[in-house]
């Protein structure tokens, strides 16, 4: 009887490294963001959970919103007054200099429904010139290069979320294969 147990414990050992891990895939969900990056998109779609997400999925009721802002911090309403007044007495020859957050929030949504929101928040500081417009409506290198970092950080907020394993909980049971 021994010899029974130790053979089978040994095949179940044997047999268990080439079982797939289950892993949580969401059914389709379509993205939209802010963020003009096809590298910060395939960063989220090569993840196990996003697989099966979509730019052109509209109408999808499962929604990826992902929106940053830029929010001055009081030390940076003080320092951009003070750059701009010396930007615009030396006729631009001084940058301007601004210190805002970056806030990065990822908003995930069913039926327009917000289920989990998380965002993120980095300070960021520039000296740019105020005659140039480069950059005012995207992100800097350097503000990408940290959103990039967000996705992970994101990967398990999202999926330590309550309310997103009861929604796959549920699609699960309706919808299972």
């Amino acid at each position: 009887m021994l010899s029974m147990f130790r053979f089978l414990m040994l095949s179940l050992l044997l047999i268990s490294p080439f079982v797939k891990a289950q892993t949580t895939v969401l059914p389709p969900v379509f993205f939209i963001s802010t963020i003009d990056s096809t590298d910060f998109y395939n960063k989220l779609k090569g993840m196990p959970l996003f697989e099966k997400m979509d730019k052109e999925n509209i109408g999808n009721p499962l929604k990826l919103i992902v929106t940053y802002k830029m929010e001055p911090t009081a030390g940076g309403e003080a320092a951009g007054l003070t750059s701009s007044i010396l930007a615009g007495g030396s006729l631009g020859l001084l940058p301007m200099v601004t210190n805002n957050d970056l806030v990065l929030t990822y908003e995930f949504r069913v039926h327009n429904e917000v289920v989990a929101s998380v965002s993120y928040r980095e300070n960021f500081t520039k000296a740019h010139n105020m005659y140039s417009n480069e950059g005012m409506y995207s992100l800097d290198k350097d503000s990408l290069a940290w959103a990039m970092t967000t996705t992970d950080k994101f990967m398990v907020d999202i999926q330590n979320s309550p309310e997103l394993s009861q929604l796959i909980s549920e699609y699960n049971y309706y919808f299972a294969q």
